[in-house]
Parts: structure tokens; sequence; C-alpha cells
């Protein structure tokens, strides 16, 4: 996320949720079920974000079958932002046509669409995401300045909708109760589904020790504003009389027969949502530009290139608007809305399975973390060897005597350390054997009698007694510094996996049949969840360092498990028509990922240069001790 802070992605999030999608939701399906429906949405996004705090999507820039999910994160993330700036331009233009009588709509050669009244094609709705595009190529940047407008646009919009609302309310409040008892679950799920995109589902951004209050800043304030958007728009209008309408907020005020405030409301309305363009967009082609760096290597490296005059990255602005456009000219508001919160919780389930399975991953992958839970400290050899006190015989002549610079220099270069292996007394005798070697030629200059057979043999009982001195010194120091508790392996992974495989059938299967699914086929399901949770529990996990201070790290199986269950639900509910969209995209993303991944484009990207770099890539070393690489190899 750009500098500008959490502030315009929650703006993001709140004007859609605020302005659009409660409407939708209130005068489409459930009516005053939205604040139950609101409930449940609200506990879904927030354990979901909970999970989000461990996921690190670093890609260790080399292709593994592991990197597509985090790839796919990615993936979706964009699609979901994608329909987020198509949804806005589909409201401006159904506002604008709405206030012009729809005499637009004539003039742009647009017919009614069958779904919620909006013009199809849309002609303004491109234009509008035109115009913002080209703006970012000329060199508009995201600043505060458009999120502070957009909070106080929202803010305005917000107060104007339930001070006037209320003045004009037409249900009594005892028999408002009554249409919440005549809905049944199958409503109030698919309510909460479309509104759950309303509320903050990523808590990564927040820092500091208030991140808590923050949070739960972020999760009360649009609870309650949409709760007051609800009750208004309910109270004012009976069931589903406002529903096959793109704008139901403001239409809510014709009904009504208020004059002034319905072309307040759409005014603002106008407003928020093309300044929530201007926060989407640079989202979009941040995400694109993400892709093509170094790091992922999935998109042609082109997209990095920046205009010399204005530093805007053109062809990243260029693809993001165009894919945006062809979504607001093609699609309907209602396929818009929902593939838009579709996305979002596919996005959330992706994450919280890849932290759920990293939590259980087996750490015995690697010879780099084979150590990493261990407290043994490594250093870089000395430099300056131990000399012994030299004895009269010609073996330790021969050991210890004094060799060239140049040749010592040598010695270090290949020097390696083993502990707690045979090799070692091998390379000993070894050294024993080049020693003697070397100084066969020095031996009638440097030594005048020949020793007897004892000294001899005490002299190398003397050496085997050192080494073995020194290999016992290293078992004592090592072997109490390993982590007692068991870690996972190869087999608790494939547990896991099938545990994930099993929680989303079932979620799958309950909300395929909540309407008619008897009590203990819901029972049975539940007590299937149950049961998967317990067997998290029982395996062990590891526990970074860095998380085991977490309070809420021990809880992990569980908040997944319950995330991943009610988010598929929705995902479900929400897939009875948009199935098409998310299968196409789901199919392109892994044919791309596959397809980059087969052909590895690091050979082909090494020698493109992006942009000019400050320092060498590569510093050649003069000193051949300076190459002494600082790091030892144990293997056991």
């Amino acid at each position: 996320m750009p500098s500008t802070g959490i502030f315009g992605f929650v703006c993001i999030h709140w004007s859609l949720g605020g302005l659009i999608l409660i409407g939708l939701a209130a005068s489409e399906y459930s009516g005053a079920g939205t604040i139950v429906a609101l409930a449940i949405s609200i506990v879904t996004v927030t354990i979901s974000a909970i999970c989000g705090l461990y996921y690190d999507g670093k890609s260790s820039g080399k292709r593994k079958p592991t990197d597509i999910c985090h790839f796919m994160v990615i993936w979706f993330n964009i699609l979901e932002l994608l329909m987020a700036g198509a949804t806005c331009a589909r409201i401006a233009s159904a506002t604008v046509d709405y206030t012009s009588n729809q005499k637009l709509r004539s003039w742009l050669f647009g017919i009614e669409s069958h779904s919620l009244g909006e013009p199809w094609p849309d002609v303004l709705g491109v234009s509008i995401i035109a115009v913002v595009s080209a703006l970012f190529m000329l060199g508009l940047e995201r600043s505060k300045l458009f999120s502070v407008l957009l909070y106080i646009t929202m803010t305005s919009a917000y107060t104007l909708f339930v001070t006037v609302g209320s003045l004009h309310t037409d249900i009594k409040f005892w028999s408002w109760t009554e249409d919440f008892m005549n809905r049944n679950w199958t409503c109030i799920l698919v309510t909460s589904a479309l509104c759950s995109y309303g509320f903050i589902g990523d808590f990564t951004k927040l820092k500091g020790n208030t991140r808590y209050i923050k949070a739960a800043i972020y999760i009360i304030v649009p609870f309650i504003c949409y709760s007051l958007i609800t009750l208004t728009f309910t109270l004012m209008s009976h069931y589903r009389e406002i529903a096959g309408t793109a704008i139901p907020l403001v239409r809510v005020f014709e009904v009504r027969d208020v004059g002034w405030p319905r072309l307040a409301m759409a005014i603002c309305t106008i407003c928020v949502v093309c300044l929530v363009l201007t926060e989407v967009m640079p989202e979009l082609y941040a995400l694109v530009m993400c892709l093509a760096k170094k790091e992922w290597q999935i998109l042609v490296t082109p997209i990095l290139y920046r205009s010399t005059t204005t530093g805007a990255p053109i062809l990243a602005i260029f693809v993001v608007g165009s894919l945006s456009s062809i979504l607001a000219f093609a699609c309907p508001l209602t396929y818009l809305v929902r593939l838009l919160n579709a996305s979002a919780r596919l996005k959330a389930t992706m994450i919280t399975m890849i932290v759920i399975y990293q939590c259980f991953k087996s750490n015995l992958q690697s010879v780099d973390n084979l150590f990493q839970n261990s407290s043994v400290q490594y250093s870089k050899l000395r430099k300056e060897r131990r000399v012994m006190k030299p004895s009269n015989s010609i073996i330790n002549a021969s050991l210890w005597h004094k060799k060239p610079k140049s040749k010592i220099k040598n010695e270090y270069q290949s020097d390696k350390e083993y502990l707690l292996l045979d090799n070692y007394t091998y390379d000993s005798s070894n050294s024993y054997r080049d020693g003697m070697e070397s100084s066969d030629s020095e031996e009638d200059k440097n030594v005048t009698t020949r020793p007897s057979d004892s000294e001899s043999s005490g002299s190398s009982t003397d050496i085997d007694a050192a080494v073995q001195e020194y290999k016992d010194k290293v078992k004592v120091s090592t072997s109490n510094n390993f982590p007692e508790q068991s870690s996972p392996t190869l087999a608790h992974q494939t547990i896991v996996l099938v545990v994930i495989k099993i929680v989303v059938i079932s979620a799958i299967y309950f909300a395929l049949n909540v309407s008619s699914m008897e009590k203990g086929v819901c029972w049975l399901i539940f007590i299937i969840i149950c049961i998967c949770i317990v067997i998290l529990y029982l395996l062990p996990k590891n526990v970074p360092d860095e998380l085991q201070a977490s309070k809420l790290y021990p809880f992990l199986p569980s908040l997944g498990i319950l995330s991943i269950v009610s988010n598929m639900t929705l995902i479900t509910l929400l897939s009875e028509d948009t199935w098409p969209g998310i299968l196409f995209w789901l199919i392109s993303g892994f044919l791309l990922y596959c397809h980059c991944a087969c052909c590895y484009c690091d050979d082909h990207n090494e020698n493109i240069t992006i942009y000019r770099r400050s320092e060498p890539a590569f510093v050649e070393i003069d000193d051949p001790e300076e190459r002494y690489v600082d790091t030892v190899i144990i293997p056991r």
C-alpha cells in the first residue's frame, strides 16, 4: 500500500458499503434482516482479518508449487479492485442518467438493463474510467487530499440520508420486525455476503501499540453507520418496494415525495464514487507492476516502464483502465456486486489456508532451516592458528613447521569444519600426510636426529586424544540446545491438507442445502468441523520466534477453520450466478502462472535494465581473504 496509509483503503470499503451495498441488499433481499446479516458479515470478516495478521505474502524469488497460492491472493485482489472500479463507474452512470430523466440513455445509444435498470451498454461508465486513467497517465498521483475529500463527502451523504430519512418514515417500528420473521436464512446469508465488502478485511497495515484499538474502531464504526442506514431505509420503504434500481438510497426519497434531498443525495453519490476511483486505480496498477517485477516476473517487464516526463507507469495504468472499462461496459451491476464480494471472500479464504498450512508445515525440507529452532551459534573461523610447542620428533617438526604466507592463505580458502563426523579424523590424517610430504625436503636441514618408535606412537596418541576430547565437548555443548518438543513432519502436513479439504467440502454442502437441510445433517456437519479443529490442536505446530509472544497464535487453528467455513458458505451463495467469471479468472491465473513457471523468465530478464541503479549489482573483491564465506554447514 502506498505511503498514504490505510485511510484511503478504509474509505474505499466504507463508501462502497454504505452507499451501494447496504441499499442494494436491503432493497433486494432481507429488508429488516439486513441488521442480522451485518452481524454475520462483521464476524466473518473480523476472523479472516485476524488470521491475515500472520500471513507473509513475500515470494521466494524462485518458482515453487507453494507460491501459486501467494500468486492467487494477488490475482484475486486484482479482480476485487477491478470489480470495485467498474461498480463505481456503473453507479455514477446510473445516477447521472436518473438525474437527467433518462435522457442521457437515449443520447448515448443505451438500452435499459434487465437487472437493476441501469443503462447498457454503459458508454458513460467507460468515459468516466477513461478520464480517471488519463489523469493518472498525465502525472496525477494518489494524495491524502483525495482521501480527505472522500471521507468528508461520504460522511455528508450518511448524515443527509439518516437525518432527512428519519423524518419521512412510513412504517411503524412494531410492524418493522414482522418483515424479519418472514425471511429465511438463505436470504439473510445472501445479504450478509453482499455486505461483507463494506468491512475492513486487512489489519496488517495497523501498527503500534494501539493496533487493536484501531481495529475495534474500524469494526464498530461502520457497523453503527450501516445499521442506522438500514433502519432508516427499511422504515421508509416496504419490502422490495425499491427493488430493481441501481441507486435505492436516492430513489427512496422519490417514493416518499421528498424534493431537494433527492438531488443532494444524487450529487453526493456521484462525488463519492468518482473519488473512490482515484483510490482504486493506484492500488490496481501497483499490483500489476508487482507481478511484473523481479520478485514474481509473471507479467512482461515493459509494464514497469515509467514516462520520463510525468514519471507515471503508463502501460500499467492503460492495462487496468482497459480491463475496468470493459467490465463497466458489458457487465450488469448485479453481476459486478456479487463478483466483488466473492473475490474478496476468496482472497481471504486463500490467505487463511496459507496461514494454517504454514503453521503446520514441516521444517525439515531444506538445509537452510534445519537448525533454525536451535540455539547453536556459528561464527567465522579464526585466522590465527594456535601454535603448539614443537617436540624433538620428526612428526611434530613436520606438522608445526612454519609455511609460506601464500600457502597459508590457500589453506584459509579451503578450510572446512566437520563436527561429530568421521571426516574430521580423515581430514586430520590427510593434513598429517601432507605435512609429512612437505617437510621431507627440509628434513635433513632442520632435524639431525631421528626419533624413537615410542616417541612417534606417543605423539600420535596425543593427537587422537585431543580430537576425541574436542568431539566430546561439541556433543555436550550441542546436545541440549535443540528444541525438545516435536516438530511437524510431512505426515502432519498431509493431515492438515486433508482436514482443510474436508472443511471446504462441508461448508459448500451446508451452503447449498441451508434452506432445506434437516437438523440431523446440520449437527453432523457441526461435529465434523469440531473434530477437524481438535485434530489440528493435537498436531505439533511451528511457532516462529517473532510470534511466540502473540496471544492469538495458539487459537489460530480454530479461528482458521471458522474463517474457512464462513467464507466458503458466503462464496457458495454468491457463486450461483457468478461462477463462470470466478472459474474463468481462476483458470486464467493458473495458466499464466504455469506458463511463466515453465519458461522461467529469470534467464531472459537478467540483462534487462528497467531503471538505473545507484550501486552495482555485483562487487568484485580483490582480497582473497575477504571472500571467505561466513557459513558453516554441519550435516548430522
